[in-house]
């Protein structure tokens, strides 16, 4: 009798409930001795509370599991929400200060023009008067060539200043590709550059400004062609693309414009230079900043190419190759009157 009690109260103890009937059934004190049954029933009592405190405890387990899962889940969203947030800004900020550089090189433009140009008037005069003075002759020629690249950073801040204006029209942006490489074929021939392209054979037409788009273009090609002195190869690649949620993530993309899913007309221009530099990549677009040479680049044209896109509502991305030594730029546009399968 001892015996089968303590078998009932070991199996209870190891979690095994199911033995309640065995315990019960010695309570019947007609069966059992009064000892027996009173201790029988009050283990039996004890052992369903034991149960039922089991079950909650496991229940609070399973709501806490979940409570945890829901909180690592909220602070995965709440640290993507603040890296977009923190993206958002840094694009609020680099607004802000493009827009007061804008209207300081517009003024700064004007103010210098008209000085520069009677200065070029001058040493035309002095040119024509010194033919037969070699040594005045040629301090004359780089007197005119410094006025030239004055011109140059002049005519950089008014396009930079001026740049909302679009014309925007419906238009082939694979023709508009094409127009700016035959505009610098001779820079590119001249550099031993090859030109390699992997083109759609046709795209959704694009709400476009030829001419602001051309300025792109020739930008990003006469970068590229710069980038590789010792010649090389500019590949142009132009494609539809659906974004996932994993591209807008890596790419920093922060812009209501795009989001996962939607079809974009994807166009990259990669080179096979030196790539870009560590310290110049959180700088690119930053105004008058450049890695070129003195008198080589002013440091407008990312700044400007990437001010003309915004206008388009297309975005522009510029990092180093993941498959060798080199630089990509990637741009996004968002198409018009396109529907799926065409």
């Amino acid at each position: 009798m001892l015996e089968q009690l303590g078998l009932a109260v070991e199996a209870l103890s190891m979690g095994r409930y199911g033995e309640y009937d065995q315990v019960f059934d010695m309570t019947n004190s007609e069966q059992y001795p009064p000892v027996v049954a009173r201790f029988a029933e009050a283990f039996g009592m004890m052992a369903m509370k034991v149960e039922a405190r089991e079950v909650r405890l496991e229940q609070m387990i399973d709501d806490l599991t979940r409570a945890r899962d829901e909180l690592a889940v909220s602070n995965d969203r709440l640290q993507q929400s603040l890296k977009e947030l923190q993206q958002a800004q840094m694009q609020l900020i680099q607004q802000a200060k493009l827009e007061s550089v804008g209207r300081l090189a517009a003024g700064v433009a004007h103010e210098v023009k008209n000085p520069l140009a009677v200065i070029q008037l001058g040493v035309d005069f002095l040119e024509s008067q010194l033919t037969g003075n070699t040594p005045c002759l040629e301090t004359v020629i780089d007197m005119a060539d410094a006025v030239q690249r004055a011109d140059t950073v002049i005519k950089g801040l008014l396009d930079f200043s001026r740049s909302e204006q679009l014309d925007l029209r419906p238009s082939d942006i694979l023709t508009v590709i094409d127009d700016s490489l035959l505009l610098v074929r001779h820079e590119l021939n001249s550099r031993h550059i090859t030109v390699e392209s992997a083109k759609a054979s046709s795209l959704p037409e694009l709400q476009l400004d030829r001419n602001k788009l051309k300025q792109v273009f020739i930008n990003l090609f006469m970068n590229a062609a710069h980038a590789m002195p010792d010649g090389g190869t500019l590949t142009i690649t132009a494609s539809i693309h659906t974004l996932t949620d994993e591209e807008l993530s890596i790419s920093g993309i922060c812009n209501d414009t795009f989001e996962a899913g939607n079809r974009v007309v994807m166009i990259k221009v990669a080179d096979t230079g030196t790539g870009i530099g560590e310290e110049a990549v959180t700088k690119l677009f930053d105004p008058f900043f450049t890695t070129k040479p003195v008198g080589i680049g002013t440091g407008l044209g990312l700044s400007i190419t990437r001010k003309i896109l915004e206008l388009h509502r297309a975005v522009i991305l510029l990092r180093n190759r993941s498959d060798r030594q080199g630089a990509e730029a990637v741009m996004l546009y968002k198409m018009i009157n396109y529907k799926e399968g065409e």
